[in-house]
Parts: structure tokens; C-alpha cells; sequence
């Protein structure tokens, strides 16, 4: 089974993340090239324009997101080990430092133990969660190690972060470990961590405090090594990402463990080397970047079963290597990190067919890797 090194994970970058609904006029980047958060201005047409400038992060972002109010926005550092925070302009798309309302100091950044690869916040933006890809040894289990999720609640007011209760909270067990992607459910019960190197799908309980406890039967093992996790917006179906079965794999959620069984006719053909995926908020799209074949993979999702069937035109060609994938928050474009030709590919929507946006791919100063929009 394949394990990718941090190297490989920074040119996949993985990991999930919901943007919220809103405006859909601006894009947030990041990548391995620059530390910092690159801004980009949407056009009704779909076109992008780059924000006069960079907002600087601690040391290589590797994601991105912006809360469900839009005020805020949130960068997982890798090699900072550690998460910034930044106040945000809903008009002009500005990211600045933010600030304690009453005192004055600026907050973070926020610290973690080991190197944060993908974050995940609840939809009403009440908690973030912070996947860390650094293993460490099991105490008293000799050969065992595992990473850890950080859980925070969110200040709705100054975007400040408070550790929960019993965080960081550790992923399973294993010989191997190298977490890469995590998702939260639309309504908030359970949180998904997909790990490469054990070929498995973790899944957790969400308290209403935000703590996670294990759930029952985890980890679920995949028989491939997975790359990407998302969950539908109705919190009914799961969708991994399985690069070295060039692959998507389906699974319906069980209401009230949220544990996964397959659906019929799972797994899913993609590309080569699928390696991100995007699901509308409608849920009745998901779109897959194929790292290998320089495209996209457009599916219906079948709301009753969670069964998948590409678009007519499917795939979509983009950029060189392209490794991440966003449906924006209008759920009327999609863009496409590339990571090879240093650009984002841009298509607009419509019954999922995609089209190519007139002046994509648009050029962009560093490689791509992560893509947020709002």
C-alpha cells in the first residue's frame, strides 16, 4: 500500500473543508512556493484577478479557511506548526491581522504540537478542527504511533480560538500513520479522517461542546490508500478519493452512528490518480482532480442512494497536475488548482457540464495546492 511523503501530500494537498454559503467574489490560495495566502477577485463571469497583494502566514501553508460568516479566515502552517488568523474585508477580500475587540492584541498564531496538514470547521462555524500529520509513539505499545486532531471553539465576535476540553484528541493506532484529509458532516454529529498509510477512513463522534470520542467499528479499513474524504451536504453519504485505484469510493452514512457501509456499484471509476474532491451544496454534484490525466471527473450524485454517474463531456481537461478541486459558493464555477503549470483552471457550471471560463487558466505567482472560495 502506498504512503505518501509530506512532499507528495503538499503536491496532492488534501484535506476538506467547507467555505459556507455567501458571495462567492473571491478566492483564497495557498501553496508550497510562498507563505502566504495568495486573494483573488471573482468576476460574474468566472475570471479571477489577483488581489494587489499576498497576506503573509507563518511557514508553508498548506490550508485554508474562511468561516461561515465570512469575517474570518484561518491557515493551517506546516512547517509553522501552528494556525493564523486573519480579519476579513467582505467587500475588498482583505485579509489583516485580527485583533482582541477590548484589548487590542492581535490573536495568534495559535500553536499546535506537530506540522497541521487540512482543517475542517462545522457549518455554523462554531468549531475548527486541525488534522496534524506528525505521528508519535503509543506510550506503552511498543512499534505503535498515531497522529491527533486539535478541536477549538470559535469567538464569533474576534475569531479567537479556545482549545476544547480533552484536545488534541488521537487518531487510531497503527504501524504507520500519515493522516491527510478530514471532513465534518453538515450537521455537525461526526468528523472523517482519511490516513494514507493505513489504508483506512477514521470516523469520530461530535459532543455538543465539540469533543470527539472514537465511533464504533473505527478505523474502517478501504483496501487502498486514500487521498481525499468529503461528506455530502445532507450528512448522508461519504466520498473518498483512491489515487492508486484511480477511484472514488461511496459509502451512505448511518444516521445515528455515522458509521459507512458501501454503496451498490461502489467503487467509482475517475481519472488517473484522483486525488481531491468537491460536492456542491446542493449535493447532487461531486467533482474529482485526476493528478495523473490533467482533469477533472464531473458525477451526478443520486440523492436517494448516493450512487455516482459521470456528466456527459466527463472528464474535463485542466492544467498540468492538477491537485485540488473547489465547486464556489454560488455553486455556479469551479476551479482547479494546478500545480504543474502554476495556474487555476476555471469552468463554469451548469447541469454539470463544465465549461472552460474565457481567459483559463489563469496564471498565478506560486504552485497551487489548496483553493477556498467566498
Amino acid at each position: 500500500m502506498k504512503v505518501y511523503s509530506l512532499a507528495g501530500i503538499l503536491a496532492l494537498m488534501l484535506g476538506t473543508i467547507g467555505c459556507g454559503a455567501g458571495s462567492g467574489r473571491f478566492l483564497y490560495v495557498v501553496g508550497p512556493g510562498t507563505n502566504s495566502v495568495l486573494g483573488f477577485k471573482q468576476s460574474p463571469s468566472g475570471a479571477i484577478t489577483a488581489l494587489t497583494t499576498g497576506f503573509s502566514t507563518d511557514s508553508t501553508p498548506v490550508s485554508v479557511v474562511v468561516h461561515p460568516s465570512g469575517q474570518f479566515a484561518y491557515v493551517a502552517n506546516f512547517n509553522g506548526q501552528n494556525i493564523s488568523l486573519f480579519a476579513r474585508d467582505s467587500g475588498k477580500g482583505a485579509l489583516t491581522t485580527s485583533k482582541d475587540p477590548t484589548t487590542g492584541n492581535v490573536l495568534g498564531p495559535f500553536a499546535v504540537t506537530g506540522s497541521p496538514i487540512a482543517m475542517a470547521m462545522n457549518p455554523n462555524g462554531q468549531f475548527l478542527y486541525v488534522l496534524i500529520q506528525t505521528a508519535t509513539a503509543v506510550p506503552g505499545n511498543p512499534g505503535q504511533v498515531q497522529a491527533s486532531i486539535f478541536a477549538f471553539t470559535v469567538d464569533g465576535t474576534s475569531g479567537n480560538l479556545t482549545a476544547i476540553n480533552g484536545s488534541p484528541f488521537q487518531t487510531p493506532a497503527g504501524a504507520v500513520s500519515v493522516p491527510v484529509s478530514i471532513a465534518v458532516t453538515a450537521n455537525s454529529k461526526f468528523l472523517y479522517i482519511a490516513d494514507s498509510a493505513q489504508g483506512t477512513v477514521a470516523g469520530f463522534v461530535i459532543s455538543s461542546t465539540g469533543a470527539l470520542s472514537p465511533m464504533q467499528s473505527s478505523p474502517f479499513a478501504l483496501g487502498t490508500a486514500p487521498a481525499f474524504v468529503a461528506v455530502d451536504p445532507q450528512a448522508k453519504f461519504l466520498y473518498v478519493a483512491a489515487p492508486t485505484a484511480n477511484q472514488v469510493l461511496a459509502f451512505t452514512l448511518d444516521a445515528n452512528t455515522g458509521a459507512p457501509a458501501p454503496i451498490s456499484g461502489s467503487p467509482f471509476a475517475a481519472g488517473t490518480r484522483p486525488v481531491s474532491l468537491s460536492v456542491d451544496s446542493t449535493g447532487v454534484l461531486l467533482v474529482a482532480a485526476n493528478q495523473g490525466s490533467n482533469s477533472v471527473s464531473a458525477y451526478s450524485i443520486n440523492t436517494g442512494t448516493g450512487a455516482l454517474s459521470q456528466t456527459t463531456g466527463s472528464p474535463f481537461a485542466t492544467g498540468t497536475t492538477p491537485v485540488f478541486v473547489t465547486i464556489d459558493s454560488t455553486n455556479r464555477f469551479v476551479y482547479v488548482a494546478d500545480s504543474g503549470s502554476n495556474d487555476i483552471t476555471a469552468f463554469s457550471l451548469s447541469n454539470g457540464t463544465l465549461k472552460n471560463v474565457v481567459g483559463s487558466p489563469f496564471n498565478i505567482t506560486s504552485s497551487p495546492a489548496w483553493i477556498t472560495s467566498r
